[in-house]
Parts: structure tokens; C-alpha cells; sequence
């Protein structure tokens, strides 16, 4: 499958759009009823295993839930910050067909930023590991809960889990659980010289997960993108069509 990504610069009432399409593995080793299996060596030591155990079972309700998982769809609406402050409303809807495929859509009178492939390809990694604690398979990564061999900006937080890439990608994410529900609550990269953190304000049930409905993305202290799902839909039909940039 050829890889692929775009974004579409935004003008008044116009639809921005990122997809990425990335090269399918063949369904023997990562078919649907087991798309989100755990590779060897994934985890670097027990806490970090321990940590994204305890996270999949208050996700899904046991440790192998999140196996059944083959794609999601969220649609709401968003409110994106302009250059003078502004604050400009939108929809939103993104789709996710594991273990591959990804489109964020967004229509308003703002614009996005374009993307590389391999942003789009990381935009995913971070979102669904956010989103549901599940694994690219197009981004390799290790999990550490110490000794981690890559930069990740900020404290290190005794309830984070650090993602980094075990293919050469540069892939590098710290992901933080809440204290008490134990479920994924940030999830902090670095952008050039600047701190994004993806936070997860509020989750709600859906086809038997408990995913986000309310994310707030950040630079530093600026909010980015501020986005609420008022539908989610678990493991929904798909046409090849649905990805088409």
C-alpha cells in the first residue's frame, strides 16, 4: 500500500485534512483479532509493563480488551487559536483503521499547518497510544520506566511510561497516567524547541472503552487545539474510500 499524507492549507470555510495510509502488514502476523498484540522485548522493565497493564484494564475491563480493537471514529467540534488570538470554531472528525490508517478532518474558517508523512505517521503513534495504550505498528518504540535513551522535555513523572523508537525513527513520547483511574492523561512530545503535551480532560464509554472525549493539545503554555467528540463509534465499517485525501 503506498504511503501517503496531506494536509490542506485552510481558507474561510474551507476543510483541512491530514491522512496518512502507511504499509500494511499482512493479516498472519497482525490481523484484526490481534492487531494490538505486544512484540518481544516491548517493554524495557516490569513497571512499565505493569503500568500499561493496569491502564488497558481500566480502558477496557482486562489486559487482552484492547486486542479487539480495530478502528475508531470520533466527530465533534473544535476551537483553534489564530495568529491574533482569535478564536476560531470548527468540526472535527477523525478516523482510525488499525493497524494502518489514519484521517483528521477539519472544516472552519482557519487553517492548518502542512504535514510530512512521517509527522502524520507519529501524529497516529501518539493519539492511539494516548487514546487506548495500543502500539503502532508502523512506529517501532520500547517502553521505559527509567534509563531512557532519548530527550523527552520535562519532568519525569513516577506514573509515566516513556515511548521511544526501537527502528531509527526518531519516534520519542512520554506518556502519563491519571493517579487514580490509571488511564493515559497526557502524553508530552517534543516539536523542535517546543513542548507539546495532548491532554485528556475527560473520557466516556463507548462499545466497551472508556475513550476521550475532551483533548486539549498545548505548545509550551499556548493552547493549539482544543477538540470534544460528541460521537465515538468503536470498530466501524470502513470503505477503502473513507481515506482518500
Amino acid at each position: 500500500m503506498k504511503l501517503h499524507a496531506a494536509r490542506l492549507l485552510g481558507f474561510p470555510a474551507a476543510v483541512a485534512c491530514v491522512a496518512a495510509c502507511l504499509p500494511a502488514i499482512p493479516d498472519a502476523q497482525s490481523g484484526f483479532k490481534s492487531a494490538s498484540y505486544d512484540p518481544p522485548g516491548l517493554y524495557h522493565d516490569q513497571r512499565a509493563e505493569d503500568l500499561f497493564t493496569q491502564a488497558r484494564i481500566a480502558i477496557s475491563g482486562g489486559p487482552g480488551g484492547v486486542a479487539r480493537l480495530q478502528g475508531l471514529r470520533f466527530k465533534g467540534h473544535s476551537k483553534a487559536p489564530g495568529s491574533d488570538g482569535q478564536i476560531f470554531d470548527g468540526a472535527v472528525e477523525i478516523r482510525i483503521q488499525l493497524p494502518d490508517k489514519y484521517l483528521r478532518i477539519d472544516s472552519g474558517s482557519f487553517g492548518r499547518p502542512l504535514t510530512t508523512v512521517a509527522a502524520a505517521r507519529f501524529e497516529l503513534a501518539r493519539f492511539i497510544l494516548g487514546a487506548a495504550t495500543w502500539v503502532s505498528h508502523e512506529v517501532q518504540v520500547k517502553l521505559y520506566t527509567r534509563d531512557t535513551p532519548a530527550d523527552i522535555p520535562g519532568p519525569t513523572d513516577p506514573l509515566g511510561v516513556d515511548a521511544v523508537s526501537a527502528d531509527g525513527s526518531g519516534f520519542a513520547a512520554r506518556v502519563v497516567m491519571e493517579a487514580k483511574s490509571r488511564m493515559p492523561v497526557r502524553v508530552v512530545h517534543r516539536n523542535g524547541t517546543q513542548t507539546m503535551t495532548m491532554t485528556i480532560v475527560e473520557r466516556k464509554a463507548s462499545g466497551g472503552y472508556k475513550l476521550p472525549s475532551h483533548i486539549v493539545t498545548t505548545a509550551g503554555d499556548r493552547v493549539v487545539d482544543d477538540v470534544t467528540f460528541d460521537e465515538i463509534a468503536v470498530n466501524p465499517k470502513f470503505a477503502q474510500t473513507d481515506f482518500a485525501k
